[in-house]
């Protein structure tokens, strides 16, 4: 088992299995397997230090074995959590990810799918820049497996993995009202082409209208850039300027954005919790995992609902796997459940 060039056939040997056995778990078919033989196998492999012929494997199945991973904007604590959750999916079903960035930039997103297919990938799983996105669904259309996380794209059916939006953000702005808030605002980034964005906004005109008994919700919408702290804070001026005497209760689009709100509040003089409260999405995911809840450490008057990016990334990487497996099999979406509002 020490000698250079370790074969399938001495592996199988070692574990006492067949050659089938031994390709069934190097190939990820675990279901097809008891868990002794796969222990017995994984240990073998493992004395023997044995790799497995990426070349052979891929001529054999006539796959890479790699699965392409674009997210829109990698710098974000819910990407480095949605990131998390694919990779441990893929790697459990014994696929590599090609992890990218597209900045933000359709363009770059563009560029490095056709990069990505030009690698031979089996499969891509995509956050993706923009909802308008012919090219993502003449390779749908062509045959590759194509997934989506959290965001959707127009006039396609995909595979995709989401968090539901709407019934949270709703509860958010009744939780505003109930503690006596006198007017809702919403702070987002640009939302054209941005379906997380767009549901939120919509789920906010609705409650503006029907809890706030607002006439104009669209005059509520405050657009901001929560990377350009000017921005940030042009934004909130104006928000206090039109808001006068009443007490505000703004919601942010994401914990980005509402972070940046908290910095332009806290610069502008203003206390949260007082005159103004907070609320929002909390989808810092990785923190939770740490067991830091980073809202206890602004203090009070903030309520957020908490999404879970690295779930949804394990449920893509599982629609992957399973599209894979069945190329022509319906269609799925899976639902992400959040964690209601938490002071």
């Amino acid at each position: 088992m020490g000698r250079k060039n370790v074969t399938i056939s001495d592996i199988a040997v070692a574990a006492g299995v067949s050659k089938t056995t031994v390709s069934r778990y190097i190939n990820g078919r675990f279901d097809l397997l008891s868990e002794p033989t796969r222990l017995r196998v994984e240990k073998a492999i493992q004395l023997a230090h044995y790799t497995p012929s990426a070349v052979a494997r891929s001529l054999k199945t006539q796959r890479s074995y790699l699965v392409g991973v674009i997210v829109a904007n990698i710098t974000t604590p819910f990407a480095t959590s949605l990131l998390n959750g694919i990779g441990q999916g893929l790697r459990e079903g014994g696929y590599i990810p090609i992890f990218a960035d597209a900045g933000d930039s359709p363009d770059d997103e563009r560029r490095l799918v056709d990069s990505l297919v030009a690698h031979q990938v089996d499969g891509l799983i995509v956050n993706t820049t923009t909802s308008k996105n012919p090219q993502l669904i003449d390779l749908a259309n062509s045959g590759m497996p194509v997934v989506l996380c959290d965001r959707y794209i127009d006039d396609y059916n995909f595979d995709i993995a989401v968090c539901p939006y709407r019934e949270p953000t709703l509860e958010l702005m009744a939780s505003m009202r109930g503690r006596g808030f006198e007017r809702a605002v919403l702070f987002t980034q640009d939302f054209t082409n941005n379906s997380p964005r767009a549901e939120r906004l919509d789920a906010f005109v609705e409650g503006d209208r029907d809890v706030f008994g607002a006439a104009d919700p669209d005059a509520d919408v405050y657009l901001c850039d929560p990377w350009d702290p000017d921005s940030t804070r042009e934004a909130v001026s104006a928000m206090l300027a039109d808001s006068g005497d009443r007490t505000v209760g703004a919601y942010a689009t994401n914990t980005v954005t509402l972070l940046a709100v908290y910095n332009a509040l806290t610069e502008l003089g203003v206390t949260v919790g007082e005159n103004v409260g907070l609320c929002g999405p909390d989808d810092w995911g990785w923190a939770h995992r740490l067991g830091w809840n980073w809202t206890d450490t602004l203090g009070s008057g903030i309520t957020t609902f908490e999404t879970d990016p690295y779930a949804m990334g394990l449920e893509a990487a599982r629609l992957m796997l399973e599209r894979i497996a069945d190329p022509a099999g319906k269609k799925q979406v899976r639902l992400v459940p959040t964690v209601m509002p938490r002071p």
